[in-house]
């Protein structure tokens, strides 16, 4: 509504309503027929975009000496919202300032000029004095919705006064919920930053589970699902990465690295590996060595070992470091791939592993099952001079020598008469 029909409609029903000891008021809440001329004309420059003309006609009418409290209220008002509208703030503030000036003022006008000049005390970030005029405000309004009292906990929030904002907010909220209004996604993120800020997680949690709820989007699962591991709720977290996963919303590698890894806790190694697997074939996840090596974990633990070789391959092909043939050579012998096995031992012993005896161990039992006995005796030998590996490297050292022992004595059986 156009300021001048606005402020001439406040005056109107002021005039109609109040009696008795507010009489005075109300007969003085009537605009003469020039002001408003005036006025009128002020309006329309303004509206056509010219401010200078607009403030022309007011710097004429302002020196009229005989301007009621009334008139001289509407042209401060009037002078108001045309340096607002040139976005000149603090003219602004300054020209509805001299509104509450006035004396007589009818009361609605000045509760209203209350509520803009703390609508323009934030905008201008001036947070204490937006905070002192919505008080004020809300102490002379019966019913007030909730925009005044986010506008409050948005001014405390500014100020770091976080605790402060709390109230202030969820009063919000509360008339919203109470009059059947939907409450605004912001003021629910306003609640959470606020919490947030206290470390008061578990009413971070809260907020949260709402906004999944009411407005579902990929950034309130992620979070969710964050906040969840945070406070130690692993159920929970997998459950939130569950239906963001679902739902499409894990998008970035990290994302779906994280929600495989939660599988592989919960004892959920093969849908672990789907997903890790699915995230690389469509790029969503980086084939990069850690990756790889999950996937490999995965699969392993799942107890597919033929479905582990194929990505160890690849990660031990991209490493330096000959953990992963170790890996691999373990994976072959599970699939009782002897050659490949001891391949990839001979790899990784070349790359340097921390548990070389381990390897040397692998390295044996893949020779000896390739009849190699005596590479495979020399492997096992190495193996023992490591204190963790001697005991099982001796006790194959000593089932070599046996086999070789069983295996004489049959072919001298077999060659005499």
């Amino acid at each position: 509504m156009p300021w001048v029909r606005g402020l001439l409609l406040t005056a109107l029903v002021v005039a109609t309503v109040e009696t008795g000891g507010r009489a005075a008021i109300a007969q003085s809440a009537v605009m003469r027929e020039p002001v408003y001329r005036e006025l009128s004309k002020a309006e329309t420059a303004a509206e056509a975009g010219d401010f200078e003309e607009a403030l022309k006609v007011l710097g004429r009418l302002e020196k009229m000496k005989d301007l009621s409290s009334y008139e001289r209220a509407q042209l401060y008002a009037a002078y108001g919202f045309l340096h607002f509208s040139r976005e000149s703030y603090r003219e602004s503030i300054d020209s509805y300032n001299r509104v509450l000036e006035q004396e007589p003022l009818p009361e609605q006008i000045e509760t209203s000029t209350l509520y803009t000049l703390a609508q323009l005390q934030f905008q201008v970030e001036d947070y204490l004095a937006a905070i002192e005029h919505l008080d004020e405000w809300l102490g002379r309004t019966e019913r007030p919705g909730p925009e005044a009292y986010i506008l409050k906990g948005q001014a405390y929030y500014q100020l770091e006064r976080y605790r402060d904002a709390l109230e202030p907010v969820k009063t919000a909220i509360s008339i919203a919920e109470a009059t059947d209004r939907k409450v605004a996604e912001n003021w629910y993120l306003l609640l959470r930053v606020l919490h947030y800020e206290l470390e008061e997680w578990e009413e971070v949690l809260d907020i949260l589970e709402i906004l999944v709820t009411r407005y579902p989007k990929r950034e309130y699962y992620v979070q969710l699902g964050a906040m969840y591991g945070r406070t130690g709720s692993a159920e929970r977290q997998l459950a939130a990465y569950e239906m963001a996963y679902l739902q499409g919303f894990l998008e970035r590698s990290d994302e779906i690295v994280l929600y495989a890894q939660l599988l592989l806790q919960a004892g959920v190694p093969h849908r672990a590996a789907r997903v890790l697997e699915e995230g690389i074939a469509d790029g969503r996840v980086e084939k990069s060595v850690a990756n790889l090596r999950l996937l490999s974990q995965a699969w392993m633990l799942a107890g597919e070992d033929d479905q582990a070789i194929t990505p160890l391959t690849e990660a031990a092909g991209l490493s330096d470091d000959g953990e992963l043939d170790a890996r691999l050579a373990q994976a072959y012998g599970n699939t009782r791939e002897w050659e490949k096995s001891a391949e990839a031992a001979q790899r990784a012993l070349r790359k340097g592993v921390d548990r070389e005896y381990a390897v040397r161990i692998t390295l044996g039992m893949a020779l000896f099952e390739l009849e190699r006995r005596e590479e495979a005796r020399s492997a096992f030998r190495e193996a023992a001079n490591a204190p963790e590996g001697r005991a099982t490297a001796t006790q194959w050292i000593r089932y070599i020598e046996s086999e070789q022992a069983r295996l004489a004595e049959l072919e001298r059986s077999v060659v005499t008469p």
